[in-house]
């Protein structure tokens, strides 16, 4: 049986080296060019075919929450281990290249009440899911060139949420994977990183 941040780890990585090709052709109607414009769904599918059939094989999506309507983003499958992971996107630059004012509060924000799921919040959704633990999370991170706060670099990024999720929940958490990609065609997304992180039970 392999050890889960093991199979996390190869998750970034084989996610990381296809998103240059599927990039490539990415268009959209209405913003620039490449695939850091698109939304979390439509970069998961487009990633996902991109990866060979024996890399994306053990990859199932839009998988049933226990008992509950719920759907989770992605489920890995491998090695007789099972890890269903929420995806999120780390895009702190709108398509002009300014900062997108409601993108940090769809990452760190603690109040479900308040907000529709976060990644924070699915954090906690992840362990009371009644999923087998551990579990993960996954954001698919971009860094504008020259990017001048340096508290928006992948490992900085990283680093917060991991002391948030300990901050705000009792879930012990690990940065299983900073994996990063260059090279493509968007001005301000054209470089970022697949980050995963390791979720355990209370």
């Amino acid at each position: 049986m392999s050890n889960p941040s093991v199979i996390l780890q190869r998750v970034a990585r084989h996610f990381a080296d296809v998103i240059p090709q599927a990039d490539a052709d990415a268009q959209h109607s209405r913003w620039k060019a490449g695939i850091g414009p698109f939304e979390e769904e439509n970069q998961i599918e487009m990633i996902l075919d991109e990866l060979e059939a024996d890399r994306a094989g053990d990859i199932q999506t839009e998988v049933p929450y226990p008992g509950s309507q719920q759907r989770c983003d992605l489920l890995v499958e491998t090695d007789g281990v099972r890890l269903p992971i929420e995806a999120k996107l780390l895009r702190f630059r709108l398509d002009n290249g300014n900062i997108d004012p409601n993108m940090y509060k769809s990452v760190f924000s603690p109040f479900p009440e308040r907000s529709l799921s976060s990644m924070l919040t699915d954090a906690r959704k992840l362990v009371d899911s009644g999923f087998d633990q551990p579990t993960g999370l996954l954001g698919l991170y971009y860094e504008k060139n020259n990017e001048e706060y340096e508290q928006l670099r992948a490992e900085t990024i990283a680093e917060k949420f991991q002391r948030d999720v300990s901050y705000w929940y009792d879930i012990d958490v690990e940065i299983a994977a900073i994996e990063p990609f260059d090279g493509l065609q968007h001005p301000h997304h054209q470089h970022g990183a697949v980050i995963i992180w390791l979720l355990s039970g209370d």
